[in-house]
């Protein structure tokens, strides 16, 4: 019985000893702080990899969860100071502009997706809260951004400047000509 009762106490000390090391092995929740002091330390590709992660595990989530996490992501954003989400910004710039023609289309795919998925209500929601946001910018900022903008623009490939803003309410939902005489629809001659 001794024999028995030593051997299950042994068994048990090192199951704590193993599960200890798998719970050393999984990352703690990061606060914002940390995880941007770690995004910074990683190259393009394994941000975009990172970033890729996360937007699954989104996809994931039921609506009611998204919103919990979407309102969690603001609320750390209001929290950061206006340097960290300035770093911050310049980063989220810095990889999409770092990205493949084709990475960029992957990415447009995704959010035309997700854009169709939305419910009426929502992308009027969204779209209003888009405005909103660039009607309080001060002028300066507001000036600085449509140069970005148009240098995105003036940036883009023929097709990719075809197929901007489509899809999205934009230009090519807005022509009240049939699909095959819409301007849109056509080829740029660049």
């Amino acid at each position: 019985m001794n024999a028995i009762l030593k051997s299950i106490i042994a068994a048990g000390i090192a199951a704590s000893f193993s599960l200890n090391a798998l719970a050393a092995e999984i990352p703690s929740a990061l606060s914002a702080k940390e995880h941007l002091e770690r995004m910074k330390t990683m190259t393009p590709e394994q941000r975009a990899a990172e970033r890729e992660a996360m937007r699954k595990e989104m996809d994931s989530l039921t609506p009611e969860q998204r919103a919990e996490r979407r309102k969690q992501m603001h609320e750390q954003l209001e929290k950061m100071s206006p340097e960290e989400r300035r770093e911050h910004y310049r980063m989220m710039r810095e990889d999409s502009d770092n990205m493949s023609p084709e990475q960029r289309a992957e990415r447009r795919k995704q959010m035309h997706e997700h854009w169709q998925q939305m419910s009426p209500d929502e992308r009027k929601k969204m779209r209003k809260e888009m405005k909103e946001h660039r009607m309080k910018m001060p002028p300066e900022e507001r000036a600085k951004y449509r140069k970005e903008m148009h240098e995105r623009f003036d940036k883009m490939s023929p097709e990719e400047r075809r197929d901007f803003n489509h899809g999205m309410g934009g230009k090519g939902e807005k022509c009240d000509m049939p699909p095959e005489d819409c301007p849109y629809n056509k080829p740029t001659t660049d």
